[in-house]
Parts: C-alpha cells; structure tokens; sequence
C-alpha cells in the first residue's frame, strides 16, 4: 500500500514578537482531514495562521519549529514559490469578508474571475450556501451585501475552486443558524472532496456540526481539548417606561429594485430589551443604520430624543466605525463625559487594561467590537442599538458583553435594540422579540 503524505504537517511551531506567543505543538492534517483551532477573541488564532502560512511580516517575527504543506517546508519556500501553492493548492476564507472584496465591482463577476467559472455556477454555489435569491446577489456591489453574504461570496470561490486545503477563520461569525448550518454541509462537502481543512473559530454550533479535531487555546498554546458553553444571562421582568423613547413609523427603503423595508413600525420603551432576529440579508442592518439616523428612510418617519448622541449605533463592521491609527484610549477620551470610568468600562467588556493603548489596527476583531460598544457607551447614551453585537466574539466574552449591557440595562433604563442572528440568546434577553421578513416585523 502506498502512503499518502499529509496535506499540512506543523512540528512544534510558536510565534514571538514583543508580548504576542502563540504556539501550535503539533498537528497533523490529511486528506479530507479537519483541524479547529478554539478560543477567545485575541487569543491569538489569526496570528497563528498567517504566522504559519508566512503571511505576517516575518522579520519583525520570532519563529522555531516547521510547517510543512504538500510535502514543502514553507521556511524554506520564496514568497514566489508560496503565492504559487496558494493561488494552486489552497484557499483561504478570510474573518474581514467585505474588506477582501473589491468596492466598486459586482460580487458574481469578482466571484466568476476568482474562479475562471460561469455565472450559472457562480449563483449555484451562492444558492448551496443558503442564500435564496442568488442571481440577485451576485448583481450587487459588496456595500449593498450583508456581512454573512459577503463571508459567504468568499466560501463560494473557495468551493468552486476545490482547493486540496481550505483555511478558514471565523467562516460563520456573522450568520444565522440557517445559513450555519449551510456552510457547515459546505464544509463536509469539501472534505467528501478530498479537501483538508483547518478552521479558527469560537463558534460551539461549528463545532456541533464538523467531526474534527479540535484545539483549544490557553495561554497562547493551542493543544488538543474540549470546548463548554456558559448559559447566558436572563432578562429583567420589570422596570420597563411606558413611552417610547424610539418610535418607528412606516419605514420603507428601496436598494435599486429591491425593497428591503417596506413599511417597519417599531417602538422602542425606556429600559426595555427587543431582539430583532432574521435571515443575513434580510435588511437588519439597514433598519439599525435607519432607526439610529445613520440612513434616511425613503418613506416613513423615526422619532428620536433630541440629544443627537443619545441613540448609538455599534455597527456590524466595528473595524470600519473606528479610526486604525489612534489608541482606544484616544478614541474614548474624545467622547466620554468627566465621570466615565474607562478603565472599569473596559474590564466589564472583558477588554484587558492594555487594550486601552493599543492602535485599532492591533486589535483583534473581537477586541475592536468591544471597542466600539466602549466608545458607544462613554457619552452615556438612552438608547443603544446593537447590530450583531456577539457575532466576532467567543461565548465566554459575549455573555460578559450581555452581562454588562443588561446591567447597564437596569442602572440607568437605557433601551436596547439587539440585532442578531441568535435564537438562544434574543429568547434569554429579550423582553419583546421581533422577526424581520418579506422587509416587515
């Protein structure tokens, strides 16, 4: 019998660059194969994989140990000779979808050149991953796309281009439990293929459906564990005002010649907690932008508080709300008022103390979703509306993020608009849940 080689061969690899290690012992990865890597927002699972595949600035880069891919050392490569593997062997789901597409040009086509395929096929492997009107999305530019459709624009040139080892990062942060599941049949279709994978994520459901081995970090070594989840916590039953302090009536927006509200009427009381559930792409964001002033509707009317910071929006793409180049600490002191704890804000947000002078662009994409509610929350606001807010986080940080916006919740009355895609957690905290379908609730 002949023996196949390993598809990726990794032999005592650690990174060091300043207070940054991350280290994967060991780990072995076949044909039809699958390795996750486990743990917190900033535990180091990006650095990792781009450490590894020698996508990081190296020379700033402390490394030992080997990883070896389709039979090469990729210490030993050029960066000629790795472009190559990659562009040939390999494909990459990156966690910043909209950021690896290009602005100004139609998903499809961006999709169709990846992959040298026709459009037919192009809208096929949107429609395998759960998306319902395929054609239509793939006219659309990136900005007019969800930010579960635009992971998903990534997984359908990764599939179309049956690449022998996939690595994903973070590939279903940012979707429904439909569309979960979905990627995840996608996934197990790969490795039916042949394919390997090696997937980073926080994501239990994930794991649930894909029979892998599974690395789970601490403190900074990733090493072969099991994973458990914290319940999260319960809603108030009482201190809910009777007037609304967010009033909605008739919102309509029209995307080209698709209507994504059609005619949305919402209110919004003093310390009341609404979760808003559905479908990626069914205009949840869009209604969030609108009711938060973000957006003008084109028909309808939002009645707000007359402070103009009292209603904050935390956007889905946190990264894109904050400047890249300033510390949190900077970003936060140009908003708060002269009784805000930045220190105290930070630590119920689970953001360590070294966060608050770190650059945006050193921060995790769970530390800068943090950030953003950080900022959001330091003009003492009456009423937040939060798109997504656990989606880049692990489970244990969410449920302290939850913790702290429901705590905040019952000291100051302030209202809360959950958007998200998460059943579990709109039924534990919700006081009212809401669906968004067809563009109505």
């Amino acid at each position: 019998m002949v023996e196949v080689a390993p598809v990726l061969t990794v032999e005592g690899f650690a990174l060091h660059r300043g207070a940054v290690h991350v280290a994967l012992p060991r780990l072995e990865l076949s044909r039809g194969g699958a390795a996750v890597l486990f743990g917190p927002s900033g535990c180091g699972k990006t650095t990792l994989l781009l450490g590894m595949f020698r996508l990081r600035r190296m020379a700033l880069d402390e490394t030992c140990g080997r990883v070896v891919a389709f039979g090469h050392d990729l210490g030993q490569l050029t960066p000629v000779a790795r472009q190559t593997m990659f562009r040939t062997n390999m494909a990459w789901i990156l966690q910043d979808a909209h950021g690896a597409l290009d602005p100004l040009q139609a998903v499809g086509e961006q999709i169709r050149q990846a992959t040298y395929r026709s459009f037919r096929d192009c809208e096929a492997a949107l429609g395998a991953l759960g998306i319902d009107d395929a054609a239509d999305l793939a006219r659309r530019l990136p900005h007019q796309i969800s930010g579960g459709q635009a992971q998903r624009v990534l997984f359908a040139v990764a599939s179309l281009r049956q690449p022998e080892l996939v690595v994903a990062d973070e590939p279903t942060a940012s979707l429904d439990d439909r569309s979960c599941a979905a990627v995840a049949a996608r996934l197990r279709e790969l490795r039916e293929r042949g394919a390997a994978l090696l997937v980073a994520t926080h994501d239990h459901r994930l794991i649930e459906q894909l029979d892998a081995q599974v690395f789970v970090a601490a403190d900074g070594t990733f090493a072969p564990g099991a994973v458990a989840r914290r319940p999260w916590p319960q809603r108030a039953t009482t201190g809910v005002g009777e007037t609304p302090v967010l009033r909605a009536r008739g919102v309509r927006v029209v995307h080209g010649r698709r209507e994504v509200l059609a005619g949305v009427d919402l209110d919004l009381h003093r310390g009341e907690v609404v979760a808003l559930l559905g479908d990626s792409g069914a205009g949840k964001t869009t209604l969030a932008r609108v009711l938060a002033g973000h957006r003008e509707p084109d028909a309808g009317t939002v009645e707000r508080p007359l402070r103009r910071s009292a209603v904050q929006l935390l956007p889905q793409d946190a990264a894109a709300s904050l400047t890249p180049g300033r510390t949190l600490r900077a970003l936060v002191a140009e908003a708060h008022g002269p009784f805000f704890d930045v220190v105290a804000a930070a630590a119920g947000l689970s953001l360590p103390a070294g966060a608050l002078d770190r650059t945006v662009a050193q921060l995790s994409g769970g530390e800068r979703r943090r950030a953003a509610l950080l900022r959001a929350l330091a003009v003492n606001p009456d009423v937040l509306v939060l798109d997504e807010p656990t989606s880049a986080l692990d489970h244990d940080a969410a449920v302290a993020v939850v913790a702290t916006l429901l705590a905040l919740r019952d000291q100051r009355g302030v209202a809360l608009l959950i958007v998200t895609h998460d059943g579990g957690l709109a039924a534990a905290v919700g006081n009212r849940v809401l669906t968004l379908s067809g563009g109505r609730t």
